[in-house]
């Protein structure tokens, strides 16, 4: 795969930009203009499918590494977590309290040092109003997948682009 064929394609994106401000200022009719906006979503689409293909092949190419740097600055990252879901809330919910409780009690003199309030407002480090928060609960010994039905390891792949662009 060469770079200029993705060169290309950006100059011809470039094009088609220029080309829908000017059909824009035309004031085209809305069915004309509602069927350009199919093109391109199907276009986006494509380009999607095409990037999909290449992003699911890394986890292989990029083998161990997790993070690489570029010359050009950008980053490719690869995270990789399990789905969970069937989670149980109040058995995790508990689990946590217990533990946040125990954590408020100094060791050597069994004084407690948080109050309830303070222990309710800790428990928004480990979750959050629709998903809990895995690395929290595992900081402080709670297995999460004790608490949830594990789905297979997704691999995520994070691009960034470079800070001065």
């Amino acid at each position: 795969m060469s770079n200029e064929t993705i060169n290309e394609i950006r100059q011809l994106i470039t094009k088609l930009d220029q080309e829908i401000g000017e059909f824009v200022r035309s004031e085209p009719g809305a069915e004309e203009a509602c069927n350009l906006l199919v093109d391109i979503n199907f276009l986006k689409r494509d380009l999607s499918i095409v990037y999909d293909s290449l992003s699911a092949a890394m986890p292989k190419l990029m083998g161990r590494i997790q993070k690489l740097s570029l010359p050009d600055g950008s980053e490719i990252e690869q995270k990789s977590a399990y789905e969970r879901k069937g989670w149980q809330h109040k058995e995790l919910g508990s689990a946590v309290a217990d533990r946040l409780n125990q954590l408020a009690v100094d060791p050597d003199t069994g004084e407690k040092l948080k109050s309830a309030y303070e222990i309710a407002v800790e428990m928004l480090d480990y979750c959050a109003p629709s998903y809990w928060r895995i690395k929290e609960l595992n900081k402080i010994g709670i297995d999460p997948d004790n608490y949830c039905e594990v789905g297979e390891l997704r691999t995520s792949i994070i691009v960034r682009k470079p800070k001065n662009q």
